[in-house]
């Protein structure tokens, strides 16, 4: 009995990793009712529903924070202006269910995806988070957890890459190096291809005999008979 009873005592509180997530966005469990209700796991939205207490105060600042005069407010919660007035000045408690509704609202992933930065964006049924750049392509919570070592990865191959690019520049420059000494080296051997040549002509006339043509003063005369 004793361990019974001891176990749903504890089985009161939030899970640990509920209380994590409490902690990480700093919001107290303090609705002993909600611990009750939803033993273990807190949903999101339950998480949510105690970081702010009804008031007037928190009451117009959601108000604003969703960007809604008084008259838009009243409009869409299908009551009057008057009544806003009054529950924003403190004049009348302000109701539960539309204090919350203004909270969902502001704390919805679809309020959050009407930021620019996120346009196009939407969470589908299936609590996927889909793109509207790539398509069809739709991220699920797995898919974002291996997002730091997906980055992690490709920084190690885009360094990979930079290394094997500088690798090529440099075998680019060696190949051009050696074409240019192939080039320079034919036109060399047809230097002393032609140098062969002229040193044989050069030979060829220095080996020849000339015999020059006797003057006309050094032919001997005949004498006459």
């Amino acid at each position: 009995m004793k361990n019974t009873t001891r176990q749903k005592k504890l089985h009161k509180q939030p899970s640990e990793k509920t209380r994590w997530a409490y902690y990480m966005q700093a919001i107290e469990p303090k609705s002993e009712a909600l611990n009750k209700a939803f033993p273990g796991y807190h949903p999101q939205w339950v998480q949510m529903s105690q970081m702010m207490t009804i008031g007037p105060e928190n009451f117009m600042f959601a108000r604003l924070a969703l960007g809604m005069t008084q008259e838009q407010c009243a409009a869409y919660l299908r009551t009057t202006t008057t009544t806003i007035h009054r529950w924003e000045s403190g004049l009348a408690p302000v109701p539960f269910a539309e204090f919350e509704l203004l909270r969902l609202v502001l704390e919805s992933v679809s309020f959050k995806f009407s930021h620019p930065e996120w346009d196009g964006w939407f969470m589908s049924q299936k609590g996927e988070l889909v793109s509207p750049i790539a398509g069809d392509c739709c991220y699920t919570p797995s898919d974002l957890n291996l997002l730091p070592y997906t980055h992690a990865k490709n920084s190690r191959l885009a360094g990979e890459v930079r290394r094997l690019e500088a690798a090529l520049n440099l075998a680019a420059e060696e190949n051009t190096r050696l074409r240019q000494m192939f080039l320079s080296q034919g036109v060399v051997d047809e230097l002393y291809s032609l140098q062969d040549r002229m040193n044989g002509l050069i030979k060829q006339l220095a080996t020849a005999r000339v015999v020059p043509f006797p003057a006309a003063a050094d032919v001997p005369l005949e004498k006459a008979a």
